[in-house]
């Protein structure tokens, strides 16, 4: 009896330590979301340069890429909190942020192409564009087949890439702190994706108890 007290006790800690990591991530995609839908609106006061080259490009395909990912980002920590809850509202937020996912690659193709640090910088954001979209339509084609086991995976791969705007900007100071501005934009660019995935892909592993991770439809 003592012995099952102390495992209770023990997994109650892991669930309050996993909840609040959840609830510490969804503040701060909320945050960065905000920050990406209000981009357009802020755009004009920021005089550092690095934002003001952002004035030289399509404002259509930027507004494109900052908004549809703010919304998607804003929607991925609820779309987790309710997908038990209220299947209704699941649904309907899905089919929002697969079309935020849509407009928000058509502009990140853009900006890849114009990203700072070059070729590695552009390659990068490139993947990154790619696997989003298509992480995205890979779980939306297996929710219509009725698959969800394998739409949930792909769902946390696919939220893993949008959360790349957070892990972005997390890491981006500590590596200014050793790296030069152009090394710093080449590594973040590719870190904070890649690492993103290979966490998401730790967690389906975890949860799931697959190796793969997408079991046969």
């Amino acid at each position: 009896m003592t012995e099952l007290v102390a495992e209770l006790k023990q997994e109650a800690k892991r669930h309050i330590a996993r909840s609040g990591l959840l609830y510490f991530g969804a503040v701060l995609a909320v945050v960065v979301a905000l920050y990406g839908i209000s981009f357009p609106i802020m755009l004009p006061a920021m005089q550092d340069d690095f934002h003001q080259r952002y004035l030289d490009m399509s404002q259509l395909l930027v507004f494109m890429h900052v908004v549809g990912a703010g919304v998607a980002l804003m929607i991925s920590p609820i779309q987790f909190m309710i997908y038990r809850k209220n299947r209704t509202l699941h649904r309907y937020l899905g089919r929002v942020y697969f079309f935020a996912v849509i407009v928000g690659s058509i502009g990140g193709y853009y900006m890849a192409w114009h990203a700072f640090g070059g070729i590695v910088s552009t390659v990068g954001l490139g993947i990154l564009t790619s696997l989003w979209w298509s992480f995205t339509l890979l779980a939306v084609n297996y929710a219509r087949k009725g698959n969800i086991a394998a739409h949930r995976q792909w769902m946390i791969r696919s939220f893993a890439l949008t959360y790349a705007a957070v892990t972005l900007r997390l890491m981006s100071p500590f590596l200014a702190m050793v790296l030069d501005d152009v090394t710093t934009s080449q590594t973040v660019y590719w870190l904070s994706w890649s690492l993103n995935l290979v966490v998401a892909q730790w967690w389906i592993n975890s949860r799931i108890g697959t190796t793969q991770g997408v079991p046969a439809s």
